[in-house]
């Protein structure tokens, strides 16, 4: 039985005396699911006034939201509708209780608080109470319950409240005053409580870093991703209207046949052929970018339009994410690897196996192992191809360990040509790697002293010169197929790597792995190979 037929079977069955109304109400009251859809009614599309019934992205978010939630959204997903209603189910179920709604301009909040008192007013009379507030700026009841709207301006919105629920709408617009806002409402969410921040992608902005930082586990958020061909109800009338306009301007409806590789893509994942043509239409006014934006098929498809100076190509960097689980496949570690390396398999992805006689290259980007926020050390194996072999990263191993297992993983890949960044702890990787294992297959270059002495020195130094070639050599063999990519981790970083103020840098998070792939890269060009390599001892 359903939430809602299940609200109507309480009410309907009064027979016998066996349960009273109080104890119905009671009922009901404990499900915020079940009072929503047996008490609120919302307009549709149509206008029409209709018993709410959550759609399943709405009920997903309902029953699996935590503490703090991050919601990255198609448009018109009703995630702000699902709020408003929790709110009123709150404050109007419990006393003392305090919901908060915030919006990224004064017309916005308007918009919101007008939607919410609609919805209340479509309430039951008998599940209503009396109000002592109604300005806009807050809807207030006898039992000391209220819900705040406001918009995200310098002022702090909820001094000296304790908040049961917190709903933030439209954060991509939000790039002014937001953390001290977030700093604010997190300092007064009661125990228990919970927020929602929701938004289409808006660009590479602070957003953004929050989303980032949610999937990354880098923060404390919970994130939500909700296509835009999941829903299958909010525009089911639109999918039929545009349906027909395509077959109007087409001479016949869209078949499988025709689907291109996007296309086919949405279709395995469930999309009608009749949401495609409707996704067509929709291209065909808006552009790609522009439906891609509003309308995302996936969290890297949200951030395609950025205002950014993006180094890589982003559009490359999203075609290969949607292919990389179907052809880039993560092997298991071999049993015959060493030691160490079985030790911290967590931090090792395989893609393939070295192959004898065939030639590897390395690149390393070294940090110092302290965890937390801090850099990570990273190695990156490439073949005479191009092809990404193997990815370890993690922060969590000091240089002397790091270049044990950096020692290791060169030999596993037949003496591979290594490449290793000389900054911060890769002059303590090298000396190892060179001294204590006699590990001589390593690039190096020329420098001159102060008597003008032209000095070789080993391992690659990243300079304001050498930089740009380098990152630029990548750019080239990844946009025009010179290379293949299979780490998703390589291929976020990617994505945020922009040229800031002259500089290329990661906008947020980390750019090791971008940097050792850059050094690996610089390896497969040299591909002078620097004695016989030997096994320690």
């Amino acid at each position: 039985m359903g939430l809602f037929s299940l609200g109507i079977f309480i009410f309907s069955h009064k027979e016998g005396g066996s349960i009273t109304d109080k104890e119905k109400l009671e009922i009901i009251a404990k499900d915020p699911i079940l009072w929503m859809e047996t008490f609120v009614s919302v307009p549709d599309k149509t206008s029409r006034v209709v018993k709410f019934k959550l759609t399943p992205e709405q009920k997903w978010l309902m029953k699996h939201k935590q503490k703090y939630n991050i919601v990255l959204k198609s448009r018109q997903l009703g995630i702000s509708t699902v709020a408003m209603c929790y709110s009123l189910y709150l404050t109007l179920t419990r006393s003392n209780t305090t919901c908060f709604m915030m919006s990224y301009s004064r017309d916005s909040a308007l918009e919101i608080f007008d939607k919410l008192r609609t919805i209340y007013d479509y309430l039951p009379d008998y599940v209503k109470l009396t109000e002592t507030a109604n300005n806009r700026s807050a809807l207030a009841f006898d039992n000391n319950s209220k819900i705040i709207v406001a918009t995200c301006g310098t002022k702090d919105k909820v001094r000296g409240s304790t908040l049961a629920f917190a709903h933030l709408s439209e954060v991509g617009l939000m790039n002014e005053n937001l953390e001290t806002q977030l700093i604010a409402i997190e300092q007064a969410l009661a125990p228990g409580s919970s927020m929602i921040l929701e938004s289409t992608a808006k660009g590479l902005n602070k957003f953004h870093n929050l989303w980032q930082g949610a999937v990354s586990k880098e923060n404390n958020y919970t994130p939500f991703f909700f296509p835009w061909y999941r829903d299958r109800r909010m525009f089911s009338s639109e999918y039929k209207e545009f349906s027909e306009m395509y077959k109007a301007r087409n001479g016949k409806y869209l078949t499988v046949e025709e689907l291109d590789e996007k296309e086919q893509w949405l279709y395995d994942k469930g999309t009608s052929l009749q949401m495609l043509m409707w996704r067509r239409v929709k291209i065909k006014n808006s552009g790609e970018d522009g439906f891609m934006q509003e309308f995302p098929s996936t969290p890297t498809e949200a951030f395609l339009n950025s205002d950014g100076a993006n180094i890589f190509d982003i559009k490359c960097i999203h075609e290969r994410l949607i292919n990389i689980d179907k052809y880039a496949k993560v092997l298991q570690i071999p049993k015959n690897i060493s030691p160490i390396l079985r030790q911290n398999k967590q931090y090792l992805k395989i893609w393939k196996y070295p192959v004898s006689g065939e030639r590897y290259y390395i690149g390393c980007d070294g940090a110092e192992g302290l965890g937390g926020d801090h850099d990570y050390s990273v190695i990156e194996v490439v073949d005479a191809d191009g092809f990404q072999c193997a990815e370890f990263r993690t922060n969590r191993i000091k240089p002397y360990i790091f270049a044990e297992i950096l020692y290791e993983m060169a030999l596993y890949y037949n003496g591979a040509l290594l490449c290793i960044e000389r900054a911060s702890a890769g002059i303590t990787i090298i000396e190892k790697v060179r001294d204590t294992y006699k590990y001589v297959n390593m690039m190096r270059y020329k420098s001159f002293d102060a008597k003008g002495k032209a000095v070789r020195k080993w391992g690659w130094e990243t300079s304001q010169s050498s930089k740009p070639k380098m990152i630029n050599s990548f750019v080239e063999l990844f946009e025009t197929g010179g290379m293949c990519v299979n780490s998703k981790e390589l291929l976020k970083e990617m994505k945020l790597f922009q040229s800031v103020d002259g500089k290329m840098c990661a906008i947020s998070g980390h750019d090791d792995c971008v940097m050792a792939m850059a050094l690996a890269i610089v390896a497969m060009i040299n591909r002078i190979h620097y004695g016989r390599p030997l096994r320690k001892g």
